[in-house]
This record gives structure tokens, C-alpha cells and sequence, in this order.
């Protein structure tokens, strides 16, 4: 079992890994990263899209993001949640200085199905998942947590690396989440196996 631990560490800001790794990155509105209810963009939805997944660009100047304030009504409450699949060893996921919300972050590793989830705070400018087992595909979820008090989720980018250079990461593209008033519920795991929490300043042991 130690061998599958997954270790998360939550960053002020965590240098990108040696050179000699090979990273893929993708911006926030790549097809890749599928994002339930759908989001809200000119070229990928119908006319009259409702959404509380939306772009901005008005956070960072020349940068494109995407952000949820939580659930809305005229989307059916439907809690946002955003997924992405992949085989790489380490996860890199930058937010803003705008986002400050609470989200249940989960890493499910298949075929051994061995999966972790922990809470995240967002303010923190970038959240690091390292020691992913790289040879089996992995799938990020990230579920909004509402609070009592308003609050924001921002994704700038994210970034994929492998330790072994001559391996690219690979990134599967899925179908379209379609939107489902208990699709939040379905999808959100809640299961904690071996996980390890950590910062800069130190570690937490569950």
C-alpha cells in the first residue's frame, strides 16, 4: 500500500520540477478539462447557455480563466464540478488571488481504483499533486463546497509532469458531462486512503 499513497502539498508558490521532466500544460478552457453544468464559452455551447462555470479575463490582464461562484438557479442548483484524466506523476493546478473558495479535491488512480479525497482551500496561489502512480490513468475531480459566505473558484491553468523524460503525459479527452440535478452527488467521492497532506512550512499525517 505505501507505494500507492498519494502525496497532495498545498503551495504559496512550489518552482516547476527539473527540466529534464517532460509537462504538458493546459489553459483553463481546454476541450480536455470537462466541466459540469457545461461551461459558458462563444465557440463550445448553444445560444442561451446558463452556467455557473464561467470565463473571465479580467482577473489577470491577457490571461483567460475560468470561474464558478457556486451553484445558481437558473442552472438547477446543480453543484459545479470540473474532471480531467491523465497519466502523469505530478499535478500542477494554479488559481488567483481572486479565488477563496473551499472545494473536496479527489485523485482516483484505474485500474486499482485507489482514491483520495481532502479538502482545499483556494486562496493558496497553487495546489501540487506529486507521487501519482504514472503508469496508470488518473482522474482529477474537483467538487465546489458551499459555504455561508460568498466565495469564488478560479482555474488559470493546469499543468501535467512526468518523472521518466522519454514518457509525455498523456491526457484522455472525455465526452461532455451532461448537466443533472444529482450528477454532483454521483460523482463526488469521499473517500480518504492514504493521503498525505503537506505545505511548505510542514506536513499533516492522516
Amino acid at each position: 500500500m505505501p507505494d500507492s499513497l498519494v502525496r497532495i502539498y498545498l503551495a504559496l508558490g512550489l518552482l516547476l520540477p527539473a527540466l529534464a521532466q517532460q509537462t504538458v500544460l493546459l489553459l483553463s478552457t481546454d476541450p480536455d478539462i470537462i466541466y459540469n453544468p457545461p461551461l459558458c464559452t462563444s465557440s463550445s455551447t448553444k445560444p442561451g447557455c446558463i452556467s455557473p462555470w464561467q470565463v473571465s479575463n479580467d482577473t489577470i490582464p491577457g490571461t483567460t480563466i475560468v470561474y464558478t461562484n457556486g451553484p445558481i438557479p437558473q442552472a438547477g442548483n446543480v453543484i459545479p464540478q470540473m474532471f480531467l484524466t491523465f497519466r502523469a506523476s505530478t499535478l500542477y493546478l494554479r488559481t488567483t488571488s481572486s479565488s477563496n473558495a473551499t472545494v473536496n479535491l479527489t485523485l482516483t488512480a484505474e485500474p486499482t481504483d485507489v482514491s483520495m479525497t481532502t479538502e482545499v482551500n483556494t486562496s493558496i496561489s497553487l495546489i501540487v499533486a506529486v507521487n501519482i502512480p504514472e503508469a496508470q490513468m488518473t482522474t482529477l475531480g474537483i467538487t465546489f463546497l458551499q459555504g455561508n459566505l460568498p466565495a469564488r473558484f478560479d482555474i488559470e491553468s493546469i499543468t501535467l509532469a512526468v518523472a521518466n523524460a522519454s514518457s509525455p503525459p498523456i491526457v484522455v479527452s472525455l465526452p461532455t458531462v451532461s448537466s443533472t440535478p444529482n450528477s454532483g452527488a454521483k460523482n463526488n467521492k469521499a473517500t480518504i486512503i492514504g493521503a498525505i497532506l503537506g505545505s511548505i512550512l510542514g506536513a499533516l499525517y492522516l
